[in-house]
Order: structure tokens, then sequence, then C-alpha cells
């Protein structure tokens, strides 16, 4: 038998969200964001953009390799919460990160008290981030 103080130490454990620090690729192909810790939060950086992906947010931005798209990223009961940065319309909204499985990321961005939200599956990746086609 545990004893008492042994038990919200077990429902915490249980509790927290799957880690998701590392390497996702996008749906695309077009672009790979590392995902790691910032202060007290986690945080998403664009650390690779094939042409097309460049193409897609040259109208926002000139470099969007070193681009900053998840700030304030927080363990939340079944994942995790934050903030999304979407260069190609240039609008940040609330964002839920929940690990499909160990291989896959599912992104929600909703905006308008979350009347509006769409998802997107990313994919870990080991891939060796490379210089910008």
């Amino acid at each position: 038998m545990l004893p008492s103080i042994a038990l919200p130490m077990l429902f915490a454990i249980a509790a927290a969200p799957q880690p998701i620090a590392g390497l996702w690729k996008n749906p695309t192909g077009s672009a790979i964001i590392a995902i790691g810790p910032c202060g007290r939060s986690l945080c998403g950086k664009v650390v690779w953009a094939s042409e097309r992906g460049q193409k897609e947010v040259a109208a926002t931005t000139d470099h969007v390799v070193g681009t900053i798209v998840l700030t304030d990223v927080r363990p939340r009961s079944n994942g995790w919460s934050g903030k999304l940065f979407i260069p190609d319309d240039n609008i940040h909204v609330s964002a839920r990160l929940q690990r499909v499985n160990a291989g896959e990321l599912r992104l929600t961005g909703c905006m308008m008290m979350s009347l509006i939200c769409r998802s997107q599956v990313w994919t870990r990746t080991d891939e060796p981030v490379r210089v910008a086609d």
C-alpha cells in the first residue's frame, strides 16, 4: 500500500504531458521547427525552410529561418498550450500541441475565441538541419 503522501506525486506524474522538445517537420516538408526551452516555457524556431517554404512567407518576412513561431508553450492536462505565429498570414493565434505518438505532434491554432481552428500533424525528424535550398 502506498503512503498517502505518495498519491499526489503519482497523479502528478500521470498527468504530465509527453515531451515535445526536438525537431519537427511540417506536413508539406517545407520547414523544420526546433522546439526547446525558452526561460520557464518552451518555444519553437524555424531552423530550416525549403525554397518553397521561403517563398510562401516572402510577403511577410525576408528570413523565415530564425523566426520564432511558437512562444510561451507550457504543459497542460492533456498536452501543451501557447501562442503560434503564422508567418504566411502574419498573425498570432492561440496554440494547442498534443503528441499523437512518438513520431507525430498535432498542432492546433485557433483564433476568434476558438471559433476558427486549424490543425496540422508535424513529424519528428532527426534530419540534420541543412542550409535552405
